[in-house]
């Protein structure tokens, strides 16, 4: 970087004939211009050093003019004969926005100011752009030897002197420089990159930088400025690198930038070349998956080998978990939905009430979870399950459907039962969003391939055996319903039923009479019990 220092240090220009004492002035200069046009103005960059004179220094020293310009430009250079044009107040006004002029002897022409002033900004810019290939270069190497670019953060602060963390989409650390606190300071953080985006610097080539400063007041933006970046060039669901700056910087150096560039590049690299080898992960798992579907009989070798391929045990049984998005953007792209098949992998993985033992494929736009039998309480996964996915992908509509447990050699049939399970849901009960097969009961014998049960049907069986018993009970403020539940479920048992429900064997006897009565129905014939325990069953599925 050049300052107004490094320029007042050639012999062309002289300190006492400068308009400010520049020993602690560390304006930056980007470059020089000569005024040769009113509306010079309009085009003057950060930076720039404005060199004035002849009939433009009356119009550049005039206060509207020079308020629109002083906070853009880093000094003014003139000559001497033009003092007497310039008034104390404007001089004062420059020294208020440390703005410096100098005034060279009248015998300089404008090029013998301008070509050392150019060869120092040029230089500089020849050894940034030295710096910068060695940058570049040093990080490929260094990257070349490691697995992961999750040392990129600590080999950029080995290069450049600079405290740097990159940050996932969900504000997760991912990487960070050993030499600062990072894990502390991202506590939180999900309130920094929602923030407002705003120029955070300029590149040598003119190109504007933007990002988002931490506002937030805690002790560590009490002593530093943090300058987020997304390494991506959209914003959404970017990662983002954040660079530690001391307290006054407001805005990053080209210098910085340029190597920020770089190593979002390389980062960005890395990504591509770390997703590639995922998908094709997947892929191969898929392929594995398919394998075990085709099993059709106990085979220890070819279940060994699965387990191999997979790097994980296969166990003697498991329950099959299918997860359908029936949402319209599920129709995504197919590199889309990779993508977010990859994401979701990852992030479940990392969840307190996920397993180890579990496995995750996915199979023609569903997500299948295969729960090994070691996990008695399936429904509870599935519950925290459905938390997750209505949190993390609020824009979707998951319906979750789980197979009955079957052997390895029959995860096929498991497959269907879930798939089944997720049909039903979506064709019949769409406010319900998961469903255990083995909760159908009876009602599997009225389904159709494709989940769809007889609506006709369903109405009238809820019409003749459920309706009726609850617009009694709530006309006549009984109990008919309840017990005719209890009564179900405890096997048609007289004795079991009142002790469950705490009522004499004579107070249940009357109940179910008038239950017949309300019904129209013997209770005692089979074809009665049949329809009501059905029609029971459907009730429960459409409540649950």
């Amino acid at each position: 970087m050049i300052t107004i220092n490094d320029i007042a240090k050639i012999k062309e220009l002289s300190r006492e004939e400068c308009t400010m004492d520049l020993d602690n002035l560390e304006t930056e200069v980007t470059g020089i211009n000569v005024m040769d046009t009113r509306d010079m103005k309009n085009w003057i960059k950060q930076g720039e050093l404005i060199i004035v004179g002849g009939e433009y220094v009356k119009i550049f020293f005039e206060d509207k003019y020079l308020l629109e310009v002083i906070k853009k430009i880093s000094g003014i250079i003139t000559k001497k004969r033009y003092k007497e044009f310039i008034s104390d107040r404007l001089v004062d006004l420059c020294i208020m926005h440390e703005v410096p002029i100098f005034f060279v002897d009248n015998f300089f022409s404008w090029s013998d100011i301008m070509s050392p002033i150019q060869s120092l900004i040029i230089s500089n810019h020849s050894k940034v752009l030295q710096d910068v290939d060695i940058f570049y270069k040093k990080m490929l190497t260094t990257l070349s030897e490691k697995n992961s670019y999750k040392d990129m953060c600590e080999i950029f602060y080995e290069l450049v002197g600079y405290s740097v963390a990159v940050i996932g989409s969900n504000f997760n650390l991912i990487d960070y420089s050993e030499d600062f606190s990072w894990e502390d300071y991202v506590q939180g953080i999900g309130e920094v990159v929602p923030g407002i985006f705003k120029k955070i610097g300029v590149t040598y080539e003119g190109k504007q930088i933007i990002g988002v400063i931490d506002q937030r007041v805690n002790a560590y933006t009490a002593q530093n400025t943090f300058f987020y970046i997304p390494i991506i060039d959209s914003r959404k669901n970017s990662p983002y690198l954040v660079i530690k700056q001391e307290k006054y910087v407001e805005l990053l150096t080209e210098d910085v930038l340029t190597k920020i560039e770089s190593f979002c590049l390389i980062y960005r690299l890395k990504s591509s070349y770390q997703y590639e080898y995922k998908l094709a992960n997947n892929h191969y798992r898929n392929l594995v998956f398919e394998d075990l579907l085709n099993i059709n009989e106990s085979n220890d070798n070819e279940k060994n080998r699965i387990s191999y391929s997979l790097g994980s045990k296969i166990y003697d049984s498991y329950r099959i978990i299918v997860i359908k998005d029936s949402s319209p953007k599920s129709n995504y792209a197919f590199i889309q939905e990779n993508n977010t098949f990859i994401k979701f992998r990852e992030d479940v993985l990392q969840c307190d009430f996920y397993d180890e033992n579990y496995l995750i494929f996915s199979r023609r736009h569903d997500w299948i979870i295969l729960l090994p039998n070691i996990n008695k309480d399936a429904e509870s996964f599935v519950y925290e399950l459905l938390n997750f996915l209505q949190y993390k992908y609020k824009n979707s509509r998951f319906y979750i459907g789980v197979s009955e447990v079957h052997p390895y050699w029959k995860l096929n049939l498991a497959l269907k039962e879930a798939k089944q399970a997720v049909s039903i849901l979506i064709s019949n009960y769409s406010n319900k969003k998961y469903l255990l097969y083995n909760k159908l009961g009876i009602l599997k014998m009225f389904l159709d391939d494709q989940g769809k049960i007889n609506q006709l049907y369903v109405n009238k069986m809820l019409d003749t055996y459920i309706y009726p018993l609850k617009e009694y009970d709530n006309k006549h403020r009984t109990a008919l319903f309840p017990t005719l539940e209890v009564f179900l479920e405890s096997g048609f048992s007289h004795n079991e039923t009142s002790k469950k429900l705490f009522i004499h064997k004579n107070t249940l006897r009357a109940r179910i009479k008038r239950i017949e009565q309300v019904l129209e129905v013997d209770i005692s014939h089979p074809d009665s019990l049949m329809n009501i325990y059905i029609a029971m069953q459907i009730a429960h599925l459409s409540s649950d």
